[in-house]
Parts: C-alpha cells; sequence; structure tokens
C-alpha cells in the first residue's frame, strides 16, 4: 500500500465466466445471495466480482482466497448488525495487520479500498446510471442542485453522478451507507466548502468527523470516489 495508508484495486469480469471455479471461493451468504438473482448476467459478474475481491484480499493477507472471511460491524447509526461497514474478520483489534476495507461493484466492474489508517469508503457507477429527480431532492442541498442545474444540459447527469458516488463513499466511511443515513443534504460533495472544479476536499456534516473526499481517476466510462485516509484535501482535479 503507498505509504503505507490505502490502496485502491479495480476490477472487471472476464468475458468468458469462470462460474464453478469463481463460485467455490465464495461463502454461503455470497451463493446464497448469488442464487437468488434471476438475471444470469447479473448473477455471472457478482459471482467473479466476489471472487476477484477474495483473491485480492488474499494476496494482501498471505491466506488462499477461500478463506478469507467477511463480517458486518454495527451500524455506528442505528447499531444494526444488518447494514454495518464490512470488516475482516480473524483480525485482533490490537492487531498489527489490523485494516479496513470497502468494496463496491458496477456491472462488471468492481472496486476494493483497503486502508491501515482508518475506515474507508468507495463507490462505483457506471457513467450512463440515471441520477433521478426524487434521489436529487431527497439527497442533494438546494446548493447542489442548484449547481447541477447551472450546467449544461447533457452535463447535468454526470455531475449528479459524481456528487453521489461521493455521498456513497462518505457514508459508507462513516459506516452508515446511503440507505439508512438521514440527511443526506446536509453531506454537501458539489457545493460549499467543496471549490468548483476541485476533485477533493473535506466533506464536514454536524455531528460527524470530517471527511476527506477524492474523485478517483477512472476514464469516462466509470465514476468513482474515496472517502477516508486519502491524499490532501482541496487539492485541484
Amino acid at each position: 500500500m503507498p505509504g503505507g495508508r490505502c490502496a485502491v484495486w479495480l476490477g472487471h469480469a472476464p468475458a468468458a465466466p469462470r462460474p464453478a471455479a469463481d463460485g467455490a471461493l465464495l461463502d454461503g451468504a455470497e451463493r446464497e445471495r448469488a442464487g437468488r438473482m434471476t438475471d444470469p448476467v447479473a448473477r455471472a459478474h457478482y459471482i467473479a466480482a466476489r471472487a476477484g475481491i477474495r483473491r485480492t484480499l488474499g494476496a494482501v493477507l498471505g491466506t488462499p482466497a477461500a478463506q478469507v472471511s467477511f463480517g458486518r460491524a454495527p451500524c455506528p447509526g442505528c447499531g444494526s448488525a444488518r447494514h454495518g461497514p464490512p470488516v475482516l474478520l480473524g483480525q485482533g483489534p490490537q492487531s498489527e495487520r489490523e485494516m479496513w476495507l470497502s468494496v463496491s461493484r458496477a456491472g462488471p466492474w468492481w472496486l476494493l479500498a483497503l486502508s491501515y489508517a482508518g475506515p474507508v469508503g468507495v463507490d462505483l457507477e457506471v457513467d450512463r446510471t440515471d441520477v433521478g429527480p426524487a434521489v436529487l431532492r431527497r439527497c442533494f442541498s438546494d446548493a447542489e442542485r442548484a449547481r447541477i442545474a447551472a450546467l449544461p444540459a447533457a452535463w447535468r447527469q454526470r455531475e449528479a453522478l459524481r456528487g453521489w458516488v461521493r455521498k456513497e463513499a462518505v457514508t459508507k466511511g462513516w459506516g452508515t451507507g446511503t440507505g439508512t443515513a438521514a440527511g443526506l443534504g446536509s453531506v454537501e460533495v458539489l457545493a460549499g466548502a467543496w471549490p468548483a472544479g476541485h476533485r477533493a476536499a473535506v466533506v464536514r456534516r454536524a455531528g460527524w468527523p470530517d471527511w476527506p473526499v477524492a474523485e478517483l481517476p477512472l476514464g469516462r466510462r466509470l465514476v468513482g470516489a474515496l472517502a477516508g485516509p486519502v491524499g490532501r484535501p482541496g487539492d485541484p482535479g
């Protein structure tokens, strides 16, 4: 990991699926989730992504991929362990190898972030993902919506998506996730303290710690962000 702090891997499902080899690496919960997927393409992408993440973690930990074990920490917002942040099991809290992780998947693509420096959050979306009006109203501030609306029409959807992945990344880092984090409009990532044209800044919200967030350079097809122990906030993109 660069500087011993944080590293990110971007992976892609192979063109020719390997369901038997990849599926053998998954645990019971992952196999159950895959079995509930009715779309064979989505199921193949999920299995390949989970296997790729396990192989990467196994290489980092020096552990066979099939022996990598996941769990969830309690959600810091409500205390539930059903949607808390993912954790690697088998690590003592005082272990020198304690690490934090976050994962995200979009179609055949997946992201994995690992950190020794503290909690981390990552999110990934394909560029064509639509951020609808309801999401804009519920999760974006008045200032953010105004900034999006002021852009040329052809740029608005991508700017909204850039804002969404930043919000996802920071709430994953907090351990709550956007599905349970109330008041996402107050998590400003397109306005306020976030300078226009910058790809990294500090997100601030009352009652929560400040979080540095950076947009990941993933090209035109993908949009992603990393929150946590990364770089220097405020560097221009």
